[in-house]
């Protein structure tokens, strides 16, 4: 993610982390990324969905027929470069949003979050833009229904040295690991992404979550792709061995966060967020990266049911990020016995970073490219919630 003026500088030399491993950030230009969603894809100009006239719209109160997953994009809650990280203002954000809890509250909420998590930064890398995000403003997130945090993502190891929860001085991704895996052994949140960087990167994380009477095992993973090398959090190089996994653990839904930073490394992601559908038998692809919507897939899995792939969510609720009018609120509805999508929805919010709130887009604005046709409608909130959906075959 970039901020208002947001342009990587080069990381003067190599910083050691753990070992002989050498980190550094390289020249990007934010023009990159919002050229990233220029996509040109005949796949789009299929139409793989029912009539809107066989299933209306789900209501935000799914009920027991559906199993609810939502995903929103880039969010954290922190101040630029800072030792310590302020005090959270995400709860109060996501009320002013969603007093009601019914726009953002599905049973299964992903959520992207662009900051490594704290309680104190000695040290930044060289970069303009750099994040540290109150373990506080995670709990405010859960409270508010995200229970599953991406932390892979070209803000990972923004923090060159931290001091980790036991205070001990280590790298930011690695006290984001333990603050992240203190949260969740007092929630119920499953999180992937920052870690050591044995194999456990590699492996996806899992959790049985009550949804609705029954329990479904989520299955997931987050990564980044970018063009400078990542030492403790998930990266591209190791992408084929975390799918891998996914794929052979068994699981009820397996879910993947995937961040991009800049046009090349969008089109790359792309094609992998692709292949977890169709080779790695995913489910759902929430990807995110490039600060605007991209496209909006459902696809085929070896089995011949279907899984769903958003190909960029924008920005959400981050304090850092410059006001974007193309961001979405992903929904999946599941058929609660069978486990297989019937509805995809969109919901495009405008950021506004100078206020920090989200505001809902109006009705007249337009939906992203979809291999499906979107029907327009409006959903009962505390004001009323334009969307497009699309029924699955």
């Amino acid at each position: 993610m970039f901020s208002r003026y947001r342009v990587f500088a080069l990381a003067a030399g190599c910083l050691l982390l753990n070992s002989v491993a050498c980190k550094q950030k390289v020249n990007h230009a934010p023009e990159a990324e919002l050229l990233a969603v220029n996509e040109a894809d005949s796949d789009y100009s299929q139409r793989l969905n029912d009539s809107s006239a066989l299933r209306s719209a789900v209501p935000l109160d799914a009920g027991s027929e559906y199993i609810d997953v939502r995903g929103v994009g880039d969010s954290a809650w922190s101040n630029l470069k800072a030792t310590t990280p302020p005090a959270s203002g995400m709860a109060s954000a996501l009320r002013s949003f969603d007093p009601t809890g019914k726009i953002l509250k599905g049973d299964l909420n992903f959520i992207n979050w662009e900051s490594s998590v704290g309680t104190r930064c000695n040290s930044y890398y060289g970069v303009d833009y750099a994040f540290l995000s109150s373990p506080q403003s995670i709990l405010d997130a859960f409270q508010h229904g995200f229970n599953l945090f991406g932390l892979a993502n070209n803000h990972s190891e923004d923090c060159s040295s931290a001091i980790d929860i036991e205070g001990q001085k280590t790298s930011g991704a690695i006290a984001s690991h333990k603050q992240m895996r203190a949260l969740s052994h007092q929630k119920p949140m499953l999180w992937h992404g920052v870690g050591y960087s044995g194999g456990g990167l590699s492996s996806p994380a899992v959790l049985s979550f009550n949804v609705k009477g029954r329990a479904v095992k989520v299955v997931f993973g987050s990564v980044a792709f970018q063009s400078w090398d990542c030492v403790d959090s998930t990266c591209e190089a190791r992408i084929q061995g975390l799918l891998t996994a996914m794929k052979n653990t068994q699981g009820d839904l397996k879910i993947l966060s995937l961040h991009s930073q800049g046009s090349d490394a969008f089109n790359r992601g792309k094609k992998w967020s692709e292949r977890f559908v169709r080779e790695f038998s995913g489910d759902i692809v929430f990807a995110h990266g490039p600060h605007t919507w991209a496209g909006v897939k459902v696809l085929q899995k070896p089995d011949g049911r279907s899984g769903v792939v958003f190909h960029g969510l924008g920005n959400f609720m981050h304090n850092q990020v410059a006001p974007n009018p193309d961001n979405l609120i992903g929904r999946v509805l599941l058929d609660s016995k069978t486990l297989q999508p019937k509805q995809v929805q969109v919901i495009p919010v405008l950021n506004n970073a100078v206020n920090v709130d989200v505001v809902l887009a109006p009705a007249s604005k337009a939906l992203p490219k979809a291999n499906m046709e979107w029907t327009r409608a409006a959903l009962s909130a505390h004001k009323p919630v334009p969307i497009g959906f699309a029924n699955i075959k």
